[in-house]
């Protein structure tokens, strides 16, 4: 009811409108918040759940934004404009997603340095300078060590930032938003099922994979058995041949 408020409030203040175009513009408003907040929670609970398969593909849509972003930067700081300005900044942003794409600890690192930068700043706010610096030094930790231990690393960063972001979507629908604990409890909630069943499909995956490793090499070891028994049949044949 105070979103609501808030946002006929804001309707009113813009262009003066009052009556029934403030109620529709805040009519708008509102659908157009919630949309982006279902959005949010449906991307959350498929991040938490079956972010180790998501992983390179979101990682890659980051680097995509990213990438135009610097295209931006690049094509502002060199004059460019019209069509050129266009391709230098999709040029940017299609190579530094390709490139996050195929090198997957790249994407897992971006992925923590991600979710740890903007799990701080929304707790600690960016007034201060030191928690900026604060958040961009722990993200920096966390994404190295997350990028080290690879796959491992990106269930547990996708469970709990798709926890947190599915989580506190919720908690605003149900009117939550303001209590912290609610929000962190049903984060909570959410990651640790979340990484349970990702790290159940990771096992399965890795015992699958040792099970086509240990059947190659039991044939390659029958492959070389076979020349080995081949190459004795042939050196006794050779030596049959000498003794006639």
């Amino acid at each position: 009811m105070d979103n609501l408020q808030s946002i006929t409030e804001a309707a009113k203040a813009i262009g003066g409108a009052d009556g029934p175009t403030a109620i529709f513009l805040a009519g708008k408003l509102g659908e157009l918040g919630m949309g982006v907040m279902i959005a949010s929670i449906a991307v959350g609970l498929l991040l938490c759940f079956l972010g180790l398969k998501l992983i390179k593909i979101i990682s890659a849509l980051m680097g995509f934004c990213i990438g135009a972003a610097a295209g931006t930067v690049i094509s502002s700081i060199a004059n460019v404009t019209g069509y050129t300005r266009i391709i230098i900044i999709f040029a940017c942003a299609v190579v530094l997603a390709a490139l996050i794409f195929f090198l997957y600890r790249v994407a897992v690192f971006l992925m923590a340095f991600t979710a740890v930068v903007s799990a701080v700043l929304a707790v600690f706010g960016t007034s201060e300078k030191t928690y900026v610096l604060a958040a961009l030094g722990a993200a920096a930790v966390i994404g190295i060590i997350a990028m080290i231990f690879a796959e491992p690393g990106a269930v547990i960063v996708t469970s709990l930032s798709g926890g947190a972001s599915a989580g506190l979507g919720i908690a605003s629908l149900a009117g939550f938003a303001g209590n912290p604990l609610i929000c962190l409890g049903i984060a909570a909630a959410l990651a640790v099922p979340g990484m349970i069943v990702q790290f159940i499909m990771y096992s399965k995956r890795e015992g699958k994979t040792e099970r086509k490793n240990i059947k190659w090499r039991k044939k390659k070891d029958f492959m070389e058995s076979e020349v080995e028994k081949a190459r004795m049949l042939l050196d006794d044949d050779d030596e049959e041949d000498m003794d006639d």
